[in-house]
């Protein structure tokens, strides 16, 4: 019987319609391939951890100061000052005592057996008239077993700390503040850092009890006094920094930053997001400091505007005093501020305007400035403020904040003209700050940093 053999089937044959279409299909494919390829690298930056990885750097925490956070935690003074001395000499200003601020605080000690002293010469931006009165008020209270304690913002504090390190030493004027030149390279001539007199003594100890949201001046001891008597024509600011009149106890009250008019907070919320924005790209960053800096930038994007829009929102006010504290805490760790406040300082110095809205105007531009040394962590700026991982989009996310709280301001809506940028940026180059920033500027940097911000 003959054996059947299995017949293979052919397979179906395809239309020509069907054979036209796959072809099509395959040369799109390899399009798409070729363009995939072709593509440059990504520009974003990676979340790799990379150069800029601060682990490896030396830093030194100096997180001793007793802080107590809270409404009404101000009237707790009495026992803080009785544990360091028995005398109370209150530095503030006009504007603070005014607001009724003062007089509670000054009721609490005296009942406590506190005697004290008020004095409230203290302007904006303070100079060294405000210091000479303060140090003679303080002479004729005496010094012997007093403590200094600081009720207002940053100037306050700052003119403060002056006084409380002055006076044990026999000073009366800025003898004691840095005042360096520029050596041949427009840099900062270390032989002319040194002050003209040194402190041989400690200073006052002292209690902060800030009533506003944005220097964070309790967290060091550290501060800015403008020189008016050098050059009458153009002041200049002043750094000062000695240990000894960092504030021992820190009292953040939100109750009392209540009544600060919503430009003011606007400035002072600014100034926070400076703090933190330039200690986190500081050239002396550490990774402390970098977990207090993203926090607090989280926490200005949030509730500043909120501070700004009802100042009456105490949950806002307490949100925004702990911002400050923290990016205060942050760059007093180590990586310290940057180029932003070295051309703000001038500002306020020469111009007399408000220290945060002259560091709101600075900011963007600065940015775009360091934008090249700095992408990742502009990147990270820019996701904290709820914006997506990008350095584009962290500055544009700095600008649309500062819009919104009404900072975003040019240099010529402070009162300045073409005329004034030359004395702006010989300040701003002889400004100490101006060593931790992550891209060292020449002269015509600043200079053109000026002109775009006119």
């Amino acid at each position: 019987m003959a054996s059947k053999k299995k017949s293979k089937k052919k397979p179906a044959k395809k239309s020509p319609k069907k054979k036209a279409a796959k072809k099509t299909a395959k040369k799109k494919s390899a399009k798409k391939t070729a363009k995939k390829s072709a593509k440059p690298a990504a520009k974003k930056p990676s979340r790799d951890l990379g150069p800029d990885v601060t682990a490896q750097r030396m830093f030194n925490l100096a997180v001793s100061p007793e802080t107590v956070s809270g409404p009404g935690v101000a009237a707790s003074l009495p026992q803080h000052v009785l544990k360091r001395g028995k005398k109370a000499f209150i530095v503030t200003d006009q504007g603070v005592r005014g607001a009724g601020i003062v007089a509670p605080i000054v009721d609490v000690l005296e009942k406590a057996s506190v005697q004290t002293h008020v004095f409230d010469q203290v302007s904006p931006n303070p100079t060294d008239v405000n210091v000479a009165a303060g140090v003679a008020a303080l002479n004729r209270f005496g010094v012997e077993g007093t403590v200094v304690v600081f009720i207002g913002g940053g100037s306050v504090m700052d003119c403060g700390k002056y006084i409380a390190l002055a006076a044990p030493n026999g000073v009366d004027n800025l003898n004691l503040a840095f005042a360096p030149n520029l050596d041949a390279n427009d840099r900062i001539d270390f032989s002319t850092l040194a002050p003209k007199a040194q402190a041989s003594k400690p200073g006052l100890p002292t209690i902060a009890i800030p009533t506003t949201s944005g220097t964070a001046s309790e967290t060091n001891g550290g501060g800015l006094i403008t020189d008016t008597l050098t050059n009458p024509k153009v002041h200049r600011k002043l750094t000062f920094s000695n240990p000894t009149v960092a504030p021992v106890v820190i009292l953040l009250d939100p109750t009392l930053t209540v009544g600060m008019p919503s430009r003011g907070t606007a400035a002072c919320g600014m100034d926070v997001l400076t703090h933190a924005i330039e200690c986190y790209t500081s050239a002396n960053s550490n990774p402390f400091a970098d977990a207090l800096a993203l926090h607090a930038i989280r926490l200005t994007g949030q509730w500043l505007p909120k501070a700004v829009a009802n100042g009456s929102d105490l949950e806002a006010r307490a949100q925004m005093q702990v911002a400050s504290h923290l990016a205060g805490r942050a760059f007093s760790s180590g990586p310290l501020l940057g180029l932003v406040h070295a051309t703000g300082h001038p500002i306020s110095g020469q111009l007399h305007q408000a220290h945060g809205q002259t560091l709101a105007t600075m900011l963007p531009h600065v940015m775009r400035f360091n934008r090249d040394v700095v992408a990742r962590r502009y990147a990270d700026i820019g996701e904290a403020l709820g914006s997506e991982y990008d350095p584009e989009a962290g500055i544009a996310a700095v600008e649309k904040l500062s819009a919104t709280v009404g900072t975003n301001k040019r240099l010529r809506d402070l009162g300045a003209t073409s005329d004034n940028i030359n004395d702006l940026t010989q300040d701003a180059l002889r400004d100490l700050i101006i060593l931790n920033t992550p891209k060292y500027p020449t002269r015509g940097d600043v200079h053109e940093l000026y002109a775009v911000a006119l």
